[in-house]
């Protein structure tokens, strides 16, 4: 029994190590030529398999890059966004966001660059992806906003500021700030850009200290 078990975890240890290769060789490839020249065949080389082990393993390549996508956005974010907020309610919520954000890119700057560069790739007529990231976006809203709207109840948001409003506007400000650092990384600071968001934020929707 002892040695069946530990085959198993011999095996779901390759397991894992192959789809970390794998994601990681396919982040690299759609930085360096883009998501339409990346191939399976170069994913698999990339990454030291054979072009059938990645097909067996994700079926498409819009399956493995909405995988990466999925890796991605648990680690900045997405994916654990209730334990990043943790207690945070209203504009600190948003202030929250954007201070994390700041802190992915001083700290994993090309990770996060790829992960922004993958998100604009749902941009593209690719019906499953495109409705993979859609649907992506759509979820993290809808969760900051609900957050956000607690501000009201817990005092952190001004009375007259609508919570889905505040949010839209603040995620949209984010990612038009990214999309410009990834087309102009010289003349656009994201760190700075960070800062002037949060601060035309907490302009916004903080209430005033009485």
């Amino acid at each position: 029994m002892k040695s069946l078990e530990r085959t198993e975890n011999r095996q779901a240890e390759r397991s894992n190590l192959s789809t970390r290769r794998l994601l990681q060789a396919t982040a690299e490839l759609i930085a360096e030529v883009g998501y339409d020249r990346t191939t399976l065949a170069e994913i698999g080389k990339r990454a030291g398999y054979s072009h059938g082990m990645v097909s067996r393993r994700f079926g498409s390549k819009s399956a493995l890059v909405e995988a990466l996508i999925t890796k991605l956005s648990k680690r900045f974010g997405h994916g654990q966004l209730t334990n990043t907020l943790a207690h945070s309610t209203g504009i600190d919520a948003l202030l929250t966001v954007v201070e994390e954000i700041g802190k992915d890119a001083a700290h994993s700057t090309q990770s996060i660059r790829g992960f922004y560069a993958l998100l604009f790739e749902g941009l593209k007529p690719i019906p499953e992806l495109h409705g993979f990231v859609a649907d992506l976006h759509a979820d993290y809203i809808t969760s900051l906003t609900v957050q956000v709207s607690r501000g009201h109840r817990t005092g952190r948001l001004r009375d007259d500021v609508d919570p889905a409003e505040i949010t839209e506007l603040a995620v949209n400000a984010l990612r038009g700030l990214a999309y410009r650092w990834l087309l102009d990384e010289d003349r656009v600071d994201f760190s700075r850009g960070l800062t002037s968001i949060a601060r035309q934020l907490t302009l916004l929707g903080a209430p005033e200290e009485h």
